[in-house]
């Protein structure tokens, strides 16, 4: 084994989403529109808030009343007894933050009028700070060395094309045959002619967490931009993501031997960045043609992409997550298989249209009215670390 080390930074071009799973209600946390500020309330700090200033009967009521879409916001601004010792609702915020019923506010970048809904909640560590943990960028990078391993080498899996075209349609026997495809591509054979997770190549990728450095999270809107004639830029959720020019910093750890990563032929930092790169410009040609003059104005961004290292994270769109594309023969062969299984996924969601690409719409992010594809960043600064021999 030789493993060797390098301290990275990552760079977000635009908003970067990891999911914690939490679900923020309109009752849980304050948009405040002129200052365009989301207030998450801490729930402890702001049951003591209500209890302090003798509301909570009256708060329980309007809750139960309203338990989804409780505008706080507007409950606050007519709520006589804060507004008699308060004044105005400005100051009602401040005395919220002092008594610690606030436990964080992120700007809203989305347009000021439509006011966010529930809000997907971003990974948080233990002291309540936005990181990005290892296994997502583990996942992101394994995904695109694997798909530059089976470009390289389609013909070695021409087999397991054959089993996901047949498999087509049926989101579970798909499911089986990309399993089965990974398994072939990450893990060699034994003397047994079996495949031993615990030999995995990937065992010569680890990657920390990666810490903020610089930046912070805000709230944006999710923009579908559909490729069909009925193509809509409705809001259907909210986010909380990481701002464009964020850092984070993590440590990479690649084992060169050709039982680990050198058997992908990388055998150093820089090597890493030229698959992920070409991942990134793989996927770039895909979506190119068919949105480039269709919605050029609304999608000057994507050209930034061919200068990203990495697309990651939720929101970033199918083709980010998936080696259907790399594995096809051709891109015609490639949509035909997706567009059967978005069409098994989504009754209702007009795929048996797709011709040109599958899915299609681009998954976007709304910040201060322009799109922008998420999920997009750059790697910078690595600092070589030790190794192990």
């Amino acid at each position: 084994m030789s493993m060797h080390y390098w301290k990275v930074s990552l760079v977000c071009q635009s908003p970067v989403f990891v999911g914690s799973g939490e679900k923020v209600q309109k009752s849980q946390y304050i948009y405040d529109k002129k200052a365009g500020e989301v207030y998450f309330l801490d729930e402890s700090g702001w049951i003591r808030f209500l209890g302090r200033h003798g509301i909570m009967d009256d708060f329980s009521n309007a809750l139960l009343a309203n338990p989804l879409h409780l505008n706080l916001f507007g409950y606050l601004s007519h709520q006589d007894r804060l507004c008699r010792k308060y004044g105005s609702i400005g100051n009602i915020l401040h005395a919220m933050k002092k008594e610690r019923a606030v436990l964080r506010t992120e700007p809203y970048l989305g347009n000021p009028e439509k006011a966010p809904n529930e809000i997907a909640g971003f990974v948080l560590d233990a002291k309540g700070n936005p990181y990005i943990p290892g296994s997502s960028l583990k996942g992101a990078f394994r995904t695109a060395i694997l798909a530059h391993h089976i470009l390289q080498n389609r013909g070695a899996y021409k087999k397991d094309w054959e089993n996901i075209r047949r498999a087509a349609g049926n989101k579970r026997d798909m499911g089986k045959a990309m399993d089965n495809l990974e398994r072939e591509a990450a893990i060699p054979l034994d003397k047994n002619g079996k495949r031993d997770m615990v030999k995995s190549y990937f065992r010569g990728l680890t990657v920390s967490d990666a810490s903020l450095v610089n930046g912070g999270l805000c709230v944006v809107p999710k923009t579908d931009l559909g490729l069909h004639t009925f193509r809509t830029h409705e809001v259907s959720l909210f986010r909380e993501t990481l701002k464009a020019d964020s850092t984070l910093e993590f440590t990479l750890g690649l084992d060169d031997d050709a039982s680990a990563m050198g058997h992908f032929g990388i055998h150093n930092f820089h090597d890493l960045m030229d698959v992920l790169k070409e991942f990134v410009n793989f996927q770039y040609e895909i979506l190119k043609k068919p949105f480039e003059d269709y919605a050029k104005e609304e999608l000057q961004d994507i050209k930034n992409a061919r200068n990203a290292d990495l697309v990651l994270g939720g929101g970033a769109g199918y083709i980010s997550k998936t080696l259907v594309y790399a594995l096809a023969p051709s891109k015609e062969d490639a949509v035909y298989v997706v567009r059967k299984l978005m069409e098994n996924m989504f009754k209702r969601g007009h795929h048996g249209r797709d011709t040109e690409i599958s899915p299609h719409a681009l998954k976007l992010a709304e910040v201060d009215g322009e799109n922008y594809l998420m999920g997009l960043c750059y790697l910078d600064g690595e600092k070589p670390l030790c190794s192990d021999r």
